[in-house]
């Protein structure tokens, strides 16, 4: 194989590398230049070219560009480590641009070597017989009086016999230099050892069982290796016994985790410094130790499968359920929280509702409410900013105030009042709004707003939960308003893919940092005259699926009825009714201290039951107050499950 037939070869992998980096490369994903802050995806893979390019910043890339990028590596070193990746190299090896440099076959060298391995007793000496050195073609460089032990078609290490310089010790061939037995990984039968030298992974070999040396080329050309070839069963790392083998089995273990390779770390050679020393020593007890290590190894894989049986963690399934119950997080609404069972678990949570209903002042009162408790709360607004968010807070607390003191609402205050500075007209207004505030402070500690206005990604959320935690220590309550105008995953997929996926990673946000996430949503248009349902949600599909609790707020008196016959009520009539509760809405918005009816109804339930909460809207103050007592009208259930409306008056019924 040609120079130019490597490079191009190595370039058609460009697919399979952006896939190790989590790169969807079949739709936009965000520009992998350093120096480029991509807030919304912008770079493409050309499938015509084996490269990709950013559409904002210019960006041009080939693999080796990429590779590049992750490691610094330039010029020679950098085609070297991308052949590497993909096995690539062969008889003619890339050193430079321009120049090739023929790597020298040793299979000659080799052979005339293990010809001579009978004129040394050493490899006897270091405890391997004669089965273990005919099978590794190890021989002995009668000139050089050194024991050859080929790593490679092209490579070997040649030990110095009688030589006491640490330095002088060992000789290494320009040219590729490959791991000693890395091959068998991806082969094995058992787990395989990872140890320091050859004579190490030798004298583990000499017990019967399987191993890798690492030679003094480190770990990278491990890792490079088994990003391509999984390890069949977990890896022992058996560094030296020393503290640059424990410190390097740490970093070895670490590097191992992130991509994703079971392992474990175990010395085999207490008291000696490694494992051929403890095999000169102790044969049996190295033998002893090389079994215990590979039952141990085998077992963790055993007890990594077995965790997924419902056996698994049952001994303490009583205590997780009280863990998860002191963690459930209050909506402030004790009717709302008797049909949640408590409140909001550890899932996503989706609010619905038609424009200017109230599911964002719902939202972010439910916020304040679980803050003023000492719960922190995210909450990443795309269409209004912190100062309008505060607002709306500081409003309501304003009318709540003047409810509680029994007073009229003279001083309570419209966010719209707040803003343009009329609620401080006098001394008076002026000191009872810095009462309010005072008040909003002791809370206000404990809510976070991220604003953005269309520009906040899943990531975006994502990483500001994980901030959030690491810097605080506590799990908050998120709130994302509102999910369709989410910065789109794709920005060439449509609407309804980019919602979909937006919704499940919301999800697995919930999942893996074991909080709830409240998201509201938009309404389908055909859906504003018609009672709420399951399809009301714009972009239902994942909506409906993958949420755990669904919710959404609708005027009370939205549902169909039944006459007194038992007759649904045919469509005039209901149009008729349907255009008196809006009138009613309308004129109540604008009048202070009259509030809208409305009920929140619970469409889906995951773990529990559908119900539907009598609420009273105050749009003008921000503010929503539970009705304490329901009462609807009974007489049967329809197809979906829901109670149909009669004329005769019951307590509420939950289906």
């Amino acid at each position: 194989m040609t120079n130019q037939e490597i490079k191009e070869s190595a370039k058609a992998k460009i697919t399979e590398y952006l896939s190790l980096k989590g790169i969807n490369y079949k739709n936009n994903f965000t520009c992998l230049n350093p120096l480029h802050e991509d807030k919304h995806p912008s770079m493409s893979y050309d499938s015509k070219r084996q490269k990709v390019h950013c559409f904002a910043c210019g960006a041009d890339y080939d693999i080796f560009d990429l590779v590049s990028l992750d490691t610094g590596l330039t010029g020679a070193d950098l085609f070297n480590h991308v052949y590497r990746m993909y096995n690539l190299e062969k008889d003619i090896f890339y050193v430079g641009k321009d120049n090739e440099e023929k790597i020298e076959d040793l299979t000659s060298f080799f052979a005339e070597c293990h010809k001579n391995i009978s004129l040394t007793d050493y490899w006897q000496k270091r405890g391997l017989s004669k089965k273990t050195i005919d099978k590794y073609n190890i021989g002995y460089w009668k000139e050089k009086d050194r024991l050859v032990i080929p790593t490679g078609k092209n490579s070997y290490n040649a030990r110095a016999i009688n030589c006491t310089d640490k330095k002088q010790r060992y000789l290494k061939p320009k040219g590729q230099y490959s791991l000693f037995n890395l091959e068998i990984i991806g082969k094995e039968k058992e787990p395989v050892f990872i140890v320091e030298g050859e004579l190490d992974a030798l004298s583990i070999i000499e017990c019967g069982a399987c191993a890798v040396a690492l030679g003094s080329s480190g770990s990278r050309k491990l890792i490079d290796y088994l990003k391509q070839n999984k390890p069949l069963f977990p890896l022992i790392i058996s560094l030296d016994n020393d503290k640059a083998g424990e410190e390097g089995s740490k970093k070895l273990l670490k590097e191992l985790e992130d991509e994703k390779i079971d392992c474990i770390c175990q010395s085999l050679s207490v008291p000696y410094k490694d494992a051929n020393e403890a095999l000169v020593n102790n044969r049996a007890e190295l033998e002893k130790a090389i079994e215990d290590a590979k039952k141990k190894a085998l077992c963790s894989k055993t007890d990594e499968y077995l965790k997924k049986s419902a056996a698994y963690g049952l001994e303490t399934f009583i205590e997780d359920i009280k863990v998860q119950k002191k963690n459930c997080i209050s909506t402030g609404f004790n009717s709302l929280d008797e049909a949640l069972d408590g409140g909001f678990y550890t899932g996503l949570y989706i609010i619905g509702a038609v424009s200017s209903l109230g599911k964002t002042t719902l939202a972010l009162q439910t916020c304040d409410q679980a803050a003023n408790r000492g719960q922190d709360v995210l909450v990443f607004s795309l269409e209004m900013t912190k100062k309008e968010l505060i607002a709306k807070s500081v409003s309501r607390l304003s009318f709540q105030k003047c409810k509680s003191l029994g007073s009229d609402l003279t001083y309570a205050t419209t966010t719209r009042s707040l803003l343009n500075g009329a609620s401080l007209k006098s001394k008076n207004h002026a000191d009872f709004l810095s009462e309010v505030v005072a008040d909003y402070s002791q809370s206000a500690s404990h809510v976070f707003y991220q604003t953005g206005m269309g520009d906040i990604t899943i990531e975006d959320i994502r990483k500001s939960v994980e901030k959030h935690i690491g810097v605080t220590g506590n799990k908050p309550l998120v709130i994302v308003d509102y999910l369709q105008i989410i910065a789109p995953i794709d920005m060439r997929a449509g609407d309804k893919q980019n919602t979909d996926r937006a919704v499940v990673e919301l999800k697995k946000i919930s999942l893996d940092f074991d909080i709830p996430v409240v998201v509201i949503s938009s309404f389908n248009r055909e859906s504003y005259s018609g009672p709420v349902t399951l399809s009301s949600f714009k972009e239902s599909g994942a909506i409906e699926y993958t949420s755990d609790v669904l919710m959404a707020l609708q005027a009370k008196g939205m549902d169909y009825e039944k006459k007194e016959d038992g007759r649904l009520e045919d469509e005039k009539s209901r149009s008729a009714r349907i255009l008196k509760i809006k009138e009613k809405l309308e004129e109540n918005a604008e009048i202070p201290g009259k509030a809208q009816s409305l009920e929140l109804k619970i469409l889906k339930n995951r773990n529990g039951r559908r119900a539907s909460v009598d609420l009273n809207f105050y749009p003008m103050f921000n503010t929503f107050e539970e009705v304490k007592k329901q009462r609807v009208a009974v007489s049967s259930v329809s197809s979906d499950g829901w109670v149909l409306r009669s004329s005769r008056k019951r307590d509420t019924l939950i289906s």
